[in-house]
């Protein structure tokens, strides 16, 4: 191996971690903001047994009840409105205890079912 790549491969191996470890805290959301992904996890634990909250596949959803991605279409939908139809819910829906982060996140979660346009 010749001085110059040496040379190359010091730089290489200086600057690698550095790259990786940006692209990793791109990837990741950033504290304290809403986690779709928890948020969708959280949505399969709580809400299957009437709401269909992903695929079609889901076999508990009640059919008079609205599915994630119907609600989050829902024409001027917001994450303050979602939040509070979960914290003050209407009848059949049950009350459910979640933290200001778990409701912050499966309303992410619920916006990021919108179609591109942001309507069914």
């Amino acid at each position: 191996m010749t001085q110059k790549n040496i040379a190359v491969l010091r730089r290489t191996l200086l600057i690698l971690p550095l790259v990786l470890s940006s692209g990793l805290a791109v990837a990741a959301p950033l504290p304290g903001q809403p986690d779709p992904v928890q948020g969708k996890a959280l949505a399969e634990r709580l809400c299957t047994n009437c709401h269909l909250v992903g695929d079609a596949q889901q076999g508990h959803a009640n059919a008079d009840v609205p599915s994630f991605h119907e609600i989050g279409n829902q024409e001027g939908q917001t994450a303050g409105a979602i939040t509070a139809h979960i914290i003050l819910p209407k009848h059949p829906m049950p009350q459910i205890s979640l933290t200001k982060s778990e409701l912050a996140d499966l309303s992410a979660y619920i916006l990021s079912l919108r179609d591109a346009d942001g309507r069914q």
